[in-house]
């Protein structure tokens, strides 16, 4: 297996997003960044509405080479675009992110394990519904299993007292 590479053309540079935008105030990004040929590519973090850190990427095909996007979201807003040319390039700045990525979602976890609010759309209350969903749909199965078992140990017992 080879080593990924940086190389001297393996860069980085700031994107103005908004220079072609027709209105760049009122923009919808997602679909702005479609009509240009940009599609989604990997994101670090859970998304907006569930961790305080989110990188956001996308790719385009474009002059026979695939270009990147890279943003780098908060709760509370969003960088600038980066334009990056290359996969090993794009590798390495999430390579950079991805340990800050990964502490701001345990800490929101962790904020929301002690917060006393219920959130509509909050991490911990989609666990336990999961949770709840799941053991009602597997209830019956483990309560039979339960039996099973139950019967299996009374079996043993009068077989050993026999």
């Amino acid at each position: 297996m080879t080593d990924l590479q940086l190389t001297e053309d393996d860069k980085w540079e700031p994107f103005d997003f908004y220079a072609n935008a027709p209105d760049p105030e009122n923009v919808d990004v997602g679909a702005y960044l479609k009509s240009e040929g940009w599609s989604r590519f990997v994101t670090l973090g859970a998304g907006a509405d569930y961790s305080s850190l989110v990188v956001a990427t996308w790719s385009r095909a474009r002059d026979g080479r695939t270009e990147y996007l890279i943003e780098v979201q908060t709760d509370l807003d969003s960088s600038d675009f980066l334009k990056v040319n290359s996969l090993p390039a794009l590798m390495d700045l999430l390579a950079r992110w991805a340990p800050a990525v990964q502490a701001a979602t345990i800490a929101d976890i962790a904020k929301d394990l002690h917060g006393f609010d219920l959130e509509e759309v909050g991490l911990v209350e989609m666990v336990a519904a999961r949770a709840a969903w799941g053991i009602r749909d597997r209830l019956p199965e483990l309560e039979a299993e339960a039996r099973r078992s139950a019967a299996e140990v009374r079996e043993r017992r009068r077989k050993s007292s026999a």
